[in-house]
């Protein structure tokens, strides 16, 4: 079976963590890479600026080549590379649609001010909230690990019973790096009493029901993937900062998004969109009821999760 593609998204400017993480990925993946580079351009323009529109063309296809030539430089023969160059339709429409038939979608995150962050930042979240594969921020400033012991795929879970496939995805992630699995979950009241009401008592509590919760899809994935070594972490914290927190020394992030059946620009949820800005290493967006498999393909349970 032909392992799915990993599309990259390819931006003007700096792109080394872009191409660093997905060429890394796909030589632990198997799987073959697809640049994609959107030219951003009005979708209607008076015939006098025309060659404004050409000459977007032409500079969206050198950026392209570049990074084309870049991801090469990477892999050498061992992976599979083509491209696209596309000159209609928004970037994250675009790229959610690519994401149908792609093992994963990778972008990188720049770390804007003002108007380009906002820009910067729709692109992102449009495309995670969308896309039918999982999502891959880079942060500009990450470097892939330089030899060193590989720090554990964290994987931030909320709900369990939403989890199995957000979980899956972090196996599969960690098995492909040899590296360590670190479940994190995170509670906090927002009602204004935390300080007031929750003692010892209460947090050992709620370490014990999660366990339980998480047990039954935690010890079927561990069944599935014996060679990955499991930690589980509860934290008595907001959910972004805990994240924030084991993100230091991590490999990668790995977050669900939310309910796809709720309105457009809700799927991704406050802690998400917080992770994805601050987080410094590259966050996975995966959601729930599909997730990534070895073989790069895709995985449903006929059981509701």
């Amino acid at each position: 079976m032909t392992s799915k593609p990993i599309v990259v998204a390819v931006g003007a400017g700096e792109s080394e963590a872009l191409l660093d993480f997905s060429t890394r990925e796909a030589m632990l993946s198997g799987s073959p890479l697809h640049l994609v580079h959107v030219v951003r351009m009005p979708p209607t323009l008076p015939s006098s600026l025309a060659a404004a529109y050409q000459t977007a063309q032409e500079y969206g296809a050198e950026v392209l080549r570049q990074a084309v030539a870049g991801a090469r430089a990477r892999v050498g023969s061992a992976v599979v590379v083509t491209s696209e160059l596309v000159t209609t339709g928004a970037p994250a429409a675009v790229l959610a649609g690519r994401s149908a038939d792609a093992r994963m979608v990778v972008l990188q995150h720049r770390h804007l001010t003002g108007t380009k962050r906002l820009t910067s930042a729709s692109t992102t979240s449009g495309v995670a909230a969308r896309a039918h594969a999982p999502v891959v921020s880079v942060p500009e400033a990450w470097r892939p690990p330089d030899g060193a012991e590989p720090g554990p795929v964290v994987v931030g879970v909320h709900d369990p019973a939403r989890s199995r496939e957000i979980m899956r995805a972090g196996f599969t992630l960690a098995r492909e790096r040899g590296a360590d699995l670190r479940i994190v979950h995170a509670w906090w009241l927002a009602n204004g009493y935390d300080g007031i009401v929750v003692d010892d008592a209460m947090r050992e509590a709620e370490k014990e029901r999660f366990g339980q919760e998480v047990a039954p899809d935690l010890d079927a994935l561990r069944a599935e993937h014996p060679g990955v070594n499991t930690v589980v972490s509860v934290y008595h914290a907001p959910a972004a900062l805990a994240l924030d927190d084991v993100a230091e020394g991590a490999q990668l992030l790995v977050l669900g998004r939310r309910n796809p059946t709720l309105a457009v620009g809700s799927h991704l949820g406050s802690v998400v969109r917080t992770v994805l800005r601050q987080s410094p290493v590259p966050v996975v967006v995966v959601e729930p009821s599909a997730a990534m498999t070895a073989s790069g393909g895709e995985r449903r349970d006929t059981a509701a999760r």
